[in-house]
């Protein structure tokens, strides 16, 4: 008995001893975040109440506290503090410094599928990748994949002729499908065909992985290995990984194949009139490794399949809105038809070739995509960790917290835009552009480790909307105040309830 009580009071010393340690060498954290303003914490918890229940609430829930700390606000979740900025010069400062480069540690959960491809890498891989890959989104890459983003646009235009003068109808399926068509085929040559095919193990295994991802990163107790891969989403995310790591490994070994047998192409006698094949996002990879920048083939595979998670559901996410808000507001699409009129003259009806030029014409139609994206930007949220202090005005980002800038609340404060909830995009004008900060609006990030798809995302996404809206008016059966749209942020933000719109052929109307 006395053995036994020695053990336990040794444990208990130690156990006690550990508690101090840990905590005394936090001291620097806990003395920093007491001099930001935020709410009441408590023991154990900390503020994580605030966080509870769907992503609704919490959405709803962190804009209620943003308006009360409306420039920088400290929050614990646990044991892990939290600093949300939304002052666009503490943005500036945040997204410019080499403390702030590294991803927050709550893209954890994303790493099985994207590794340490340009999305979540760590800042030492970043800074070599991110040098090689910009080459590659040069502006004749891109001209050359327009003649894709038209004809993937055309197939979704006649997707939706199921739709004519039905009722109401969710559209996030079809952009979807078109996106990922699109991105399949500029980012590694392969026709995946989702959009005409009613089962795709492809399509059905990255919605698979994106809920599974989902729940785990807002599932605080299936964030430690020990009980994730003890559930049953541990199994189908491994079975999900298998198919597409090995859809991708497999595309790159054939990609490599080809290309070295095609390397003397240009010598060749005939190649002077020849037409090359369009190279995509991974041959233009391949190509850099066989030169001498070597890429092993699972960082290969990393790169792929972080280009694809990018150019698929966020452009789709933001299409979708887009749409929403055409169909919401009829003046808007008008002006949007009248400009693509003028580009395209009595052939606005009919699936012509579009240009580099005409898109660039399409100036109103990327004012109306900007002033989406500030109403709804797709990554609502950035986090960073700070790797060492940082200061902020009169503050310091301590090292070991992590800095979250909720981009959401940035791009709706009324200090920085009149009637934010209103959609005017005549902001984006160049004169109005001038006038803010340019750390208040960051809808693919900033600073260095911005979107390097900005480019790729615009020219699809003016691609998609001017194809539909030269083939459909869009409607709704009564108008969405911009206010009462909820909101939810899975991995990316979306509407609490579907995107539903009907659509009228044009030529019946004009």
């Amino acid at each position: 008995m006395a053995l036994m009580t020695l053990i336990s009071l040794s444990i208990f010393i130690i156990g006690l001893i550990a508690l101090i340690t840990y905590h005394i060498k936090r001291l620097h954290l806990y003395r920093a975040a007491a001099k930001i303003p935020g709410p009441r914490t408590y023991p154990l918890i900390g503020n994580a109440h605030y966080f509870m229940g769907n992503t609704a609430d919490i959405i709803d829930k962190v804009m209620e506290l943003l308006s009360v700390y409306p420039s920088i606000i400290r929050v614990w979740l646990g044991n892990q503090l939290f600093i949300g900025v939304t002052d666009p010069e503490l943005v500036k400062t945040v997204l410019l410094s080499p403390k702030t480069i590294e991803k927050g540690d709550v893209y954890r959960c994303i790493r099985p599928w994207l590794g340490k491809g340009l999305l979540l890498a760590p800042a030492a891989t970043w800074r070599v990748h991110r040098k090689i890959i910009t080459p590659t989104f040069n502006a004749r890459i891109l001209e050359s994949f327009i003649e894709v983003f038209v004809e993937q646009c055309n197939i979704l235009t006649k997707e939706m002729e199921a739709e004519l003068e039905e009722d109401e109808f969710d559209v996030f399926d079809y952009v979807s499908r078109c996106t990922l068509d699109i991105v399949c085929e500029t980012a590694m040559g392969v026709s995946s065909r989702v959009q005409t095919r009613k089962n795709s193990p492809y399509l059905d295994a990255v919605k698979t992985i994106t809920e599974i991802l989902y729940m785990r990163m807002f599932k605080v107790w299936l964030h430690p290995d020990i009980i994730f891969y003890c559930t049953s989403l541990a199994t189908a995310q491994k079975n999900c990984l298998k198919y597409l790591h090995g859809n991708t490994d497999n595309v790159i070994r054939e990609k490599r194949t080809q290309l070295n047998n095609s390397r003397n192409l240009k010598n060749t006698e005939s190649s002077e009139n020849s037409i090359l094949p369009r190279k995509t996002f991974l041959d233009l990879l391949i190509e850099l490794s066989n030169e001498g920048i070597k890429f092993t083939d699972k960082e290969l595979r990393e790169e792929v399949n972080s280009m694809m998670t990018a150019g698929n559901e966020t452009t789709a996410v933001i299409d979708t809105f887009a749409i929403f808000i055409l169909a919401n507001f009829p003046e808007v699409q008008q002006k949007c038809y009248d400009e693509l009129c003028e580009i395209f003259g009595d052939k606005v009806n009919e699936q012509t070739r579009i240009t580099r030029d005409d898109i660039r014409r399409m100036e109103y139609l990327e004012r109306v995509i900007k002033e989406t994206m500030r109403l709804f930007p797709v990554g609502p949220i950035l986090v960073r960790n700070v790797s060492d202090d940082l200061d902020i005005e009169k503050y310091v980002l301590p090292k070991g917290s992590s800095v979250v800038i909720p981009v959401i609340k940035l791009h709706r404060r009324d200090d920085l835009w009149t009637n934010p909830l209103e959609f005017n995009p005549d902001r984006f004008l160049p004169d109005e552009v001038a006038k803010r900060h340019p750390y208040s609006y960051i809808p693919f990030s900033a600073g260095p480790r911005n979107c390097l798809g900005i480019q790729y995302a615009m020219m699809s996404m003016k691609v998609l909307l001017a194809t539909v809206l030269r083939k459909y008016i869009l409607q709704k059966d009564s108008k969405i105040q911009i206010q009462d749209m909820r909101l939810k942020a899975d991995m990316l933000l979306k509407p609490v309830n579907p995107i539903k719109v009907k659509i009228i052929r044009r030529k019946e109307i004009n």
